[in-house]
């Protein structure tokens, strides 16, 4: 999670439920019965009622950030070398 941080520039906070994506169906199944049935009229009040998060949230290290920016920078010049215009190595790879 540290890394995304990083990567990302942003704070991660975390789902405390370990089946986070099966919780996500669940709040949307939810939302189509709606309050009337039971459910929710909202994305925002089903989160409120059904999800948590863990204490912990990763926030990005200014120092890592800079690393992965300057490596992000790098990739895309490679990228753009290999990948577009007229150098045709990538192209001559794919072939073999």
């Amino acid at each position: 999670m540290q890394i995304y941080a990083d990567v990302t520039g942003r704070e991660i906070k975390v789902a405390s439920s370990r089946q986070a994506s099966a919780l996500g169906a669940a709040m949307f199944r939810a939302i189509t019965a709606g309050s009337e049935a039971g459910g929710y009229d909202s994305i925002e009040d089903a989160v409120t009622h059904m999800a948590s998060l863990e204490k912990k949230t990763y926030l990005p290290i200014p120092e890592n950030v800079e690393v992965y920016n300057q490596l992000f920078t790098e990739y895309k010049k490679l990228h753009d070398h290999f990948g577009l215009g007229d150098n045709q190595t990538m192209e001559r790879l794919k072939r073999k």
